[in-house]
C-alpha cells in the first residue's frame, strides 16, 4: 500500500462503486473521527464496553503521545471505517510494533478493511526495520481468527493478565 494514494476498497462500500477507501497515517486532526469509531465498535459485541466519545478521545490522545507512535486510518470520504494504532519499541536486538488497537466499523466488516490496515502497517513498518508485532485479542473472536489467517501465532507459553486494584 502506498500511503496517501487512493485505493479501491476490497468490496464496494455502501454498494456505491464510485467511492474509494483511502488509508493514511493517523494525525492529530483524526482524533475525533477515530475516537467516535472506536466508541461505536467497542460498545458492541463481543466487547460490550461502555466507552464515551470523551474516554475514547482521551485513549487515542494517549496513544498518539507515545514515542514512536504509528497508526493508520481507513476513510471513505469523511467517514472513518477502521484504524490500527500502536507504537514501535525495542525488544532485545529488534524493533517491534505493539498494536494497541485494530478495529473496523461494524457496518464495514468483512470487506477487507482490517486486512488492508494490517498489511499496510506491516509493510510500512517492515520497510523501516521493524521485525514483527505483539498484540492481544479475545480467543473466541473473529479478530483471533483474522490474526491466525494473516500468519500470526498464539504464544503458547504466554498469558495476558488483568489485576484489578481494589
Amino acid at each position: 500500500i502506498r500511503m496517501r494514494q487512493r485505493q479501491p476498497a476490497a468490496k464496494p462500500i455502501n454498494n456505491n462503486k464510485e467511492r474509494f477507501m483511502i488509508i493514511t497515517k493517523i494525525e492529530v486532526k483524526d482524533i475525533q473521527k477515530v475516537a467516535k469509531l472506536m466508541k461505536s465498535v467497542y460498545n458492541e459485541a463481543p466487547w460490550n464496553d461502555e466507552w464515551t466519545e470523551e474516554s475514547a478521545e482521551e485513549a487515542i490522545k494517549c496513544l498518539l503521545a507515545f514515542p514512536n507512535f504509528f497508526g493508520l486510518i481507513a476513510c471513505d470520504g469523511g467517514d472513518a471505517l477502521g484504524a490500527i494504532l500502536g507504537n514501535i519499541r525495542p525488544y532485545s536486538k529488534q524493533r517491534t510494533y505493539y498494536i494497541d488497537e485494530l478495529f473496523v466499523s461494524n457496518a464495514h466488516r468483512r470487506q477487507g478493511i482490517a486486512k488492508k490496515l494490517y498489511e499496510g502497517a506491516r509493510d510500512e513498518l517492515k520497510n523501516i526495520g521493524v521485525s514483527g508485532s505483539f498484540f492481544t485479542t479475545l480467543k473466541n473472536s473473529e479478530a483471533y481468527k483474522f490474526y491466525i489467517k494473516e500468519g500470526a501465532f498464539d504464544l503458547d507459553d504466554s498469558a495476558v493478565f488483568y489485576h484489578p486494584f481494589n
